[in-house]
């Protein structure tokens, strides 16, 4: 048997620690469930589960650190998660409607601030580890919160629909107080980690992600600025977006081959959002 000398071994045992590349690969994206959007004409939902869709940022709790939808670490301060649970959570962090870039902008610190974080909680949702139908989750998640008692943690509450006609109602009234929409549970649905049908976005216009593929120059008081932005849906329809952006968005308009937000009425014969407008450009997190 060979024997290794002690300047062997010590080699050997710098080159078995030294990190790989590996441990420089992206961040795996956490295995969330998504909705799909619906009408309330579309079908009855009696019985599905409703609750208000939050504006935030969407955020999954591991068990000991939070991550976003893509898997980056969320660099929250010590003071936020450590009163929160060993229990994975699915969840949103919020501070209110119409905060969305407050959230944003305290959620992309790599520094947390302490003060910015006060702000916000973590509204979750779902337990997605639970194996159970969605209203046996939506109990467990409540008992999960009430014996965590974090100040940082809530639930999203949840009320059964009565039928359409009380669901319009109740949509209406989170539109007319700047609510983003709503969202619909069924009942008797499992958590699985890709789009589903039995998880449904409900609001009273439609948005859509869209990538920038030109920019048009503005004309008249828009001399000098960007007057419309050429972006292009997921199927290649390509189209002009124009209103929504403020004179300080014109000058600094988001670059080509990022992603923005549209918010639009319906489609035309040709599969064009109607009446797009823009809502926000949407982070790579």
């Amino acid at each position: 048997m060979t024997r290794l000398n002690p300047f062997t071994l010590c080699l050997l045992s710098v080159f078995t620690l030294w990190p790989t590349s590996d441990s420089h690969a992206a961040p795996s994206a956490p295995a969330l469930m998504h909705g799909t959007d619906g009408h309330i004409t579309e079908q009855d939902y009696r019985g599905y589960w409703a609750s208000e869709k939050l504006d935030g940022v969407r955020a999954y709790w591991t068990g000991s650190r939070l991550v976003t939808r893509q898997g980056n670490l969320i660099h929250a301060p010590e003071t936020f998660t450590q009163s929160l649970p060993r229990t994975p959570l699915d969840g949103e962090l919020w501070a209110g409607r119409g905060e969305f870039q407050t959230v944003l902008r305290t959620v992309l610190d790599d520094t947390p601030d302490e003060n910015m974080w006060q702000r916000i909680r973590f509204y979750a949702f779902d337990v997605p580890d639970h194996p159970g139908q969605f209203s046996e989750r939506y109990a467990a998640l409540k008992q999960v919160v009430a014996e965590t008692a974090s100040p940082y943690l809530a639930y999203v509450i949840q009320t059964p629909v009565e039928n359409n006609r009380a669901l319009e109602a109740r949509l209406a009234s989170i539109n007319d107080a700047g609510g983003e929409g709503m969202m619909l549970h069924h009942p008797d649905s499992v958590y699985v980690s890709h789009r589903v049908e039995s998880l449904i976005k409900l609001k009273t216009y439609q948005e859509k992600d869209v990538v920038v593929v030109g920019v048009n120059p503005g004309k008249g008081r828009l001399q000098g600025l960007m007057g419309s932005l050429v972006v292009r849906l997921a199927d290649g329809t390509e189209f002009s977006v124009g209103s929504g952006f403020s004179d300080a968005q014109r000058a600094d308009p988001p670059q080509v081959g990022s992603t923005i937000l549209v918010r639009h009425n319906g489609v035309t014969q040709k599969g064009i959002p109607r009446f797009a407008r823009f809502i926000r450009e949407k982070p790579s997190i």
